[in-house]
């Protein structure tokens, strides 16, 4: 499966290849822990299918109802859509896969970050190996990069960020490097992803996680 040159596509193609993943799981498998804190991977599911469905009129009321604070409503969302039984779940996710709605302010660039960081999210509790296409990942790890909603931009401050696997870097100062997935896992504030890093300035990072 190669990246394409319509970002949608690659959103579609990039679920379906979790989709099979996902109608294979066990019972416990569907409960175990994610790399999401607080998250299983049913409810990583149920907050992927949510981002397809959600309106602003939905959003409004789940804010005001969480007490104005919309990383609970967003938690609460994912953990009731992630309760459906197992093929009910399978079936929503199923749906979601060709969908291209999502909420203002979003892009198909924000969707294909969305499915390719939580694939990783499912994919590594589960030891279950894949990767996607170089040329997303280096999409989403550009986007990342930018995107001040991630930890990942206060953490890499003044590093150079390179990827020993494909040809993508970013910044300048002491060099931090890792396999693209692991730079992606960190970017995007799963710390995890800071085992597979090396240099001079992983330790500059480490020093900033214990702030956070």
């Amino acid at each position: 499966m190669a990246a394409t040159n319509d970002v949608w596509t690659d959103v579609q193609q990039e679920r379906e290849a979790l989709l099979m993943l996902l109608e294979g799981l066990t019972p416990d498998q569907w409960n175990e822990q994610s790399l999401c804190t607080d998250w299983k991977v049913r409810d990583v599911v149920g907050h992927m299918v949510g981002e397809t469905t959600m309106t602003l009129p939905k959003v409004f009321k789940g804010f005001i109802t969480s007490g104005f604070r919309i990383n609970r409503f967003i938690a609460t969302d994912a953990r009731q859509r992630g309760n459906l039984p197992v093929p009910e779940l399978v079936e929503t996710f199923r749906v979601a896969v060709p969908t291209r709605t999502h909420l203002p302010g979003l892009t198909s660039l924000s969707m294909l970050e969305d499915i390719v960081i939580h694939s990783l999210d499912i994919r590594r509790p589960l030891h279950q190996s894949y990767s996607a296409p170089e040329g997303r990942l280096v999409l989403v790890a550009q986007d990342l990069w930018s995107n001040r909603f991630f930890s990942g931009k206060k953490l890499f401050r003044n590093l150079r960020v390179t990827a020993t696997d494909t040809d993508w870097s970013a910044g300048a100062g002491p060099s931090v490097t890792g396999p693209i997935e692991g730079l992606i896992l960190a970017l995007s504030g799963r710390l995890t992803g800071l085992e597979q890093l090396r240099g001079e300035g992983v330790e500059t990072v480490r020093e900033r996680v214990a702030k956070l």
